[in-house]
């Protein structure tokens, strides 16, 4: 039972909501992937994309010519429940008597949180795109231990190849290429210093491959590197991206454009207001508690937008 109406009370705080709303975090890279659309409601229907929908149609109209009609697409919808993710610390009034600034060690701490609810979701998104189950065959590739990428002895292999055909097997299911590759950053260090990729720039005078030049020799305009890690434990880290590259077409629209009628690899669909940060107190107010929530749930809406490369690396 609470110890006096005090620690009952919750507020929304809306200037730290306002914070966890701008924050990012340039290691996470999943809402490259799934971006975010925010949804009223814990529950719904989305359409799942097929082909027709990717499609360019002609809609050139000469004069007193008919309009270019085309049958209706038949609309297949799927459900989506998203789930609530929260968390919280506890400070004492004797810390905010302590802090020089106790308001910006509020501010850290949600950003803190933050972080901590961005990883959940990072990681949420990096299991499901980097199991191979999820991808149908000819979606696929896991590299076997005769062409790994790190093994620079195999004078045959070259890993821009096998994405420009991981990309003409994407186009051959939904008539675009992907614009979106997210590389693991053990897969990504190999990539920079691979003799292929070297060859193909060595008589331009640059010495070294970046992203931007990675992005030119493969023609994806948007290429993000997964370096974020985790622990279970607090001292042992992994990481979130394996050596493993995903290559999807995604809505790359701004969030004010962006919507889950849009065709898509996949959307994050976020209640409408979250993260919410909201404080409370404990222990007759000797405790103030700062909570971050969120709630979404990630989602796959065309399965044929997507390529998984695996296993890159074997030593």
């Amino acid at each position: 039972m609470a110890d006096s109406r005090l620690d009952e009370l919750r507020m929304v705080d809306p200037v730290l909501t306002t914070i966890a709303h701008g924050y990012s975090n340039a290691s996470m890279v999943a809402d490259f992937l799934f971006p975010i659309v925010q949804v009223p409601k814990l529950k719904g229907k989305i359409p799942v994309f097929g082909k027709e929908a990717f499609v360019v149609r002609q809609t050139e109209r000469a004069i007193r010519a008919s309009s270019n009609r085309i049958p209706p697409a038949d609309l297949e919808l799927v459900s989506f429940e998203t789930q609530e993710k929260d968390i919280e610390i506890a400070l004492d009034y004797l810390e905010e008597e302590e802090s020089p600034d106790f308001y910006r060690l509020e501010q850290r701490i949600t950003k803190e949180l933050m972080d901590i609810l961005m990883l959940g979701r990072e990681k949420d998104a990096a299991d499901y795109v980097q199991n191979t189950s999820n991808f149908a065959t000819g979606l696929k590739e896991i590299i076997a231990s005769g062409n790994a990428w790190d093994d620079y002895s195999l004078t045959d292999v070259d890993p821009v190849l096998v994405i420009k055909e991981a990309m003409s097997a994407i186009r051959s299911r939904i008539a675009r290429y992907p614009n979106v590759m997210v590389i693991g950053d053990s897969a990504y260090q190999t990539l920079m210093q691979h003799p292929k990729l070297l060859e193909r720039v060595q008589y331009s005078g640059l010495s070294k491959i970046t992203r931007q030049i990675l992005a030119e020799i493969t023609e994806i305009p948007n290429i993000q590197v997964g370096m974020s890690v985790y622990s279970t434990d607090g001292s042992t880290f992994t990481d979130v991206w394996g050596d493993n590259v995903i290559l999807a077409y995604v809505d790359l629209r701004n969030r004010e454009n962006r919507s889950e009628f849009n065709p898509s690899y996949g959307y994050t669909f976020q209640r409408e207001g979250k993260p919410e940060v909201d404080t409370y107190y404990e222990n007759g107010g000797k405790i103030k508690v700062i909570r971050n929530t969120d709630n979404y749930c990630i989602k796959v809406t065309a399965s044929d937008a997507a390529f998984l490369i695996s296993d890159t690396n074997h030593s």
